[in-house]
């Protein structure tokens, strides 16, 4: 059966979660009341053919059926834009498990080897098809959990899919678990995803990015010379109660796995049938307890942050010309960031006004923050500029007041013949990114009849909600040459 077409009624709003690697879409499933992932893909820099390409892919990789692959629940379209709807994982990636030790200040030994087995038995799964499908981008974000912390592989390639562009940033992270042969350009193989798994497992295990110090161009001929993260799992696993033979084991299956020559990698099976046989070594109710008191724990954690989380939802259309970028920023700006010197004010540092909605700032990496609005989030193609219209005579200066709010009410009539629909949509897109406007605050002003009249109860807004919105909204214009002012004498 074709992929199921999801209809924007049926998602109705979003919520920008923070995870420890990127900002991702979740939102209601209306027909089954579940919540759900939505992964963006942008097609606007994608012909007709390779759009199709991409729509028969993701068809393609719907129909895989394994309980280590994540289940896709449809597709959500829009004119440039295709949104994946899969099942949301409640316990996030395996780079939030690796990497957020507030939440997960040990990892038991058990699970960790459950994990791997979890991610091989997926990796058997894809490789033994007809054909076989290599992963291609297996690596910790990419391997998710469930509710029972077994594993999901999601973002799953094929060869015939198109390059969609990327930012450098996350290219950069990628080619951490690429293979020397990749790195060198090759087509892409089943060996290269063993590679891959070896680097996730030591990374996994030793709870460290492989050559975090090393610069990202010295690393890729460092990989291609034969280096590999250190130190072994051996030497890592010495104070654990595996047993010398099990971690020597373990130590040479992941040695094998990110071995120079690809034809020496073990197959994802013989992987398999050894992570078992490890497994094995943890008696049941070992790992029942030590499983038990790490789930315990992670509550705990969760409710300690629970009461200093926040969620803002959105209406789903907002994603419909959604500025989508590639590199999502990792961290939240905090309200700290609110306390600069304003140009346009006193110059002293300027605080939040108590009307003004505040994003409480995380002491941890563990914290699920929002994120920027995603219409707010730049393509590396794409940059804010206002360019002049020929002819268009330069608005006069605006009159400086005591403050910022004085000085949008006193220069209303000029605001409202400089500003276009367009300024004021990405003062919106600004806004809203920075939580000085609500969605409600949105639905008031696009609620108004013309253009003066939205941009009128736009200022209203920012006027109400205090001195620090006044002088994000002066400073947005100004940086854009919307308007100017005279210098100060």
């Amino acid at each position: 059966m074709p992929l199921s077409r999801i209809r924007q009624e049926d998602l109705k709003s979003y919520s920008v979660v923070d995870t420890s690697t990127e900002k991702v879409y979740k939102s209601t499933y209306g027909p089954t009341r579940t919540h759900v992932l939505i992964k963006l893909l942008s097609l606007s820099e994608l012909n007709d053919r390779s759009r199709q390409a991409v729509q028969n892919h993701i068809e393609y990789i719907s129909r895989i059926e394994s309980e280590h692959v994540t289940p896709m629940v449809g597709i959500y379209r829009t004119p440039n834009m295709l949104g994946i709807v899969t099942q949301w994982m409640p316990n996030g990636s395996l780079h939030s498990l690796i990497y957020q030790r507030d939440l997960y200040p040990v990892l038991p030994l058990s699970l960790c080897i459950r994990i791997l087995r979890d991610v091989a038995e997926g990796l058997t799964f894809l490789h033994n098809l007809h054909p076989s499908i290599a992963h291609q981008r297996l690596k910790p974000c990419n391997i998710l959990l469930d509710d029972q912390y077994h594993v999901k592989l999601s973002d799953i390639q094929t060869l015939d899919l198109p390059k969609l562009s990327i930012s450098s940033d996350e290219n950069d992270t990628h080619r951490v678990y690429m293979s020397p042969q990749r790195l060198q350009g090759h087509e892409p193989t089943t060996a290269d995803d063993m590679y891959s798994f070896g680097t996730c497992a030591h990374e996994l295990v030793s709870r460290k990015c492989p050559f975090q110090d090393i610069d990202p161009l010295k690393r890729d001929t460092l990989v291609v010379r034969g280096h590999r993260p250190q130190p072994s799992i051996d030497i890592i696993l010495k104070s654990s109660n595996l047993p010398q033979s099990q971690r020597t084991d373990l130590s040479r299956l992941i040695d094998l796995c990110w071995h120079q020559d690809p034809s020496m990698r073990p197959t994802a099976a013989k992987c398999l049938s050894q992570l078992r046989g490890i497994l094995q070594t943890f008696s049941v109710e070992e790992s029942k307890r030590e499983m038990d008191n790490f789930v315990i724990k992670k509550e705990m954690a969760m409710q300690d942050c629970q009461s200093q989380t926040r969620t803002v939802e959105f209406h789903i259309k907002y994603l419909d010309d959604c500025w989508l970028t590639s590199h999502r920023n990792r961290t939240q700006s905090t309200p700290e960031e609110g306390t600069k010197v304003s140009p346009l004010c006193s110059g002293k540092k300027e605080k939040r006004s108590a009307s003004l909605p505040v994003t409480t700032p995380t002491n941890g990496s563990h914290m699920l923050t929002m994120g920027h609005h995603p219409r707010t989030e730049r393509n590396s193609r794409v940059s804010w500029t206002h360019v002049e219209p020929v002819g268009h005579a330069k608005p006069p200066p605006l009159l400086r007041c005591r403050n910022c709010v004085e000085t949008l009410n006193r220069n209303l009539e000029v605001l409202l013949n400089s500003i276009t629909e367009g300024h004021l949509n990405q003062l919106i897109d600004i806004m809203m990114s920075k939580f000085v406007l609500s969605r409600d605050d949105v639905e008031y002003i696009n609620a108004e009849q013309t253009r003066k009249a939205r941009i009128r109860k736009y200022i209203e807004t920012c006027c109400e909600k205090g001195e620090e919105a006044s002088r994000m909204t002066l400073e947005s214009l100004l940086t854009r040459k919307i308007i100017y002012m005279n210098p100060v004498n």
